[in-house]
This record gives C-alpha cells, structure tokens and sequence, in this order.
C-alpha cells in the first residue's frame, strides 16, 4: 500500500476482490497516480493462482467516481501531455475490462464522466436509487475517452447513447434502469452488500465456467451469429477435461454440494 492509497485492493474471504476507490475528499475523481495504482491492483489480481471467482468495485465516501481530477488536468497544457496522460487513463480502463473474473460495480452517488466509463468497463453495475449517471464531457469541450460512446452504445443502442453524450444530461438511477445500464437497483447505502450478494452468487459456480462465460460473450459480441456460436464452442470445448467439469457432474449425481478447485 502506497502512502497515498487512491485505490484499495482487499481480500473479501476466498471467494471475492474488493477494489475500493479511495479519494473520497474528490468524490473520487482520478488522477495519474490513482490510475497507476489501479493498474497495478488488476495486474496482481490478473497474475494471481487463487480462484477468486468476482470482483467488486466501489467508492469510499458518498460517491463511486465523479471522472478525472481536472485540478490536475488544469495543469496541463501541451497536447504531447494531455495525451500522454491519457494513455495511462485508457491502461487503467483496459486493465479493469480485461479481467478474466466478473467484475461488479456498486455505485452510490455520482458515477459520471470517467466514473461512468469505470463502471461501464464493469460487467455488471449495481446502484443505489439516488446514485445518477452521466457523461458530461461535452459541456467541458471535450467527450468520453475510455470506452463511454461505444459501451453505452452496446447497452442502450447508438440513438439513446448518442442523445445522452451529446447533450451530457444525467441519467437517475430509475432511467439507468429501465435502460438496462444497471442490473440491480438497491436503497441506498446497500450497493456494496447488494454486490457483494450478486459476487456470493457467482463464487458458488465453478470459477473456470464463469470466466469462460464471460469470455465468450465479450469475444462473440457483434460478430455474425455463426462466428460468435464458433467463440462460444471454443470456450465450450476447454472446460471439457477440466477437474471442475468431472467434479460438477459427480456433485449432482451424488446429490452434495461441489467443491471447486478452478482446474
């Protein structure tokens, strides 16, 4: 741990991550060093052995991420700089999406501009009913850089993600909703034991499959139909010989519970 940890990297039992994004002063907006320390949390969990089957991504204080800390940006001046900067943005978002665990985002308040864009590089999001969402680059002369447009688009469809970027309105947790942005809509306060709930969930499958599953559907998303059927069965036919796979059937058929060994 740094001695400024912007972000927190903690052990939830054996089954679960826990990254907590910790400048709550900012409504933890990020900068360069929250972003390097982002990347480096998902390279330990990337490179890990256990079989932590989820991890969940929340914010300390009362917001999950108001975007990118424009003090810092205030001070950059040079388009070389601004744009070397955001390489080490767009790895923090990278590094986050490519995960092989599901990743669950539990948002309260403020999930905006690159808040919006870290949850949104999540798999799944949950919310508390006041939280609101939105990405208002445009009323700063800029727009999304870390994947808004495109996964928004995938989410929603291009007409209503293009209405909501263009004029930078946001969204309530009840529109966010019925969009299909957000999977669970919790109390407040509950996000985080709501995820944590939605992690259990997954951790009491075979961890292989569900990172599997992930894969699957990420790879196969907007090729044809015969292509992604053709992902699907790749990743079908890796888990075959698996000790997980022998270790399911021999569960059901003994009627008890399987203990996963993620091989």
């Amino acid at each position: 741990m740094t001695q400024n940890s912007f972000v927190r990297l903690n052990e939830i039992s054996k089954n679960l991550w826990h990254l907590l994004l910790n400048r709550p002063k900012y409504h933890n907006a990020f900068n360069t060093e929250f972003a390097q320390q982002l990347i480096a949390h998902c390279q330990r969990i990337q490179t890990s052995k256990d079989i932590r089957s989820a991890v969940i991504v929340s914010g300390q204080g009362q917001s999950f991420c108001s975007g990118a800390d424009l003090k810092e940006r205030q001070n950059i001046t040079e388009s070389k700089q601004w744009k070397e900067q955001h390489q080490i943005f767009e790895r923090m978002f990278n590094s986050l999406a490519q995960l092989k665990q599901p990743t669950i985002a539990c948002i309260e308040g403020f999930a905006l501009a690159g808040g919006f864009e870290l949850a949104l590089n999540c798999d799944m999001i949950v919310a508390s009913r006041s939280a609101s969402f939105g990405l208002p680059e445009v009323t700063r002369g800029i727009m999304p850089g870390g994947g808004g447009t495109q996964l928004l688009a995938r989410l929603v469809g291009p007409a209503r993600a293009k209405q909501i970027a263009i004029t930078g309105r946001r969204l309530n947790a009840q529109e966010a909703f019925d969009m299909g942005i957000v999977q669970i809509l919790t109390d407040d306060g509950q996000a985080l034991n709501k995820g944590m709930e939605l992690g259990m969930t997954i951790a009491a499958n075979a961890p292989l499959a569900t990172r599997a599953i992930k894969q699957a559907i990420d790879e196969g998303w907007g090729k044809s139909i015969d292509e992604a059927k053709a992902i699907e069965l790749k990743y079908y036919e890796q888990l075959i010989d698996t000790e997980d796979r022998h270790e399911g059937i021999r569960a059901f058929n003994e009627k008890r519970k399987a203990q996963w060994k993620g091989n």
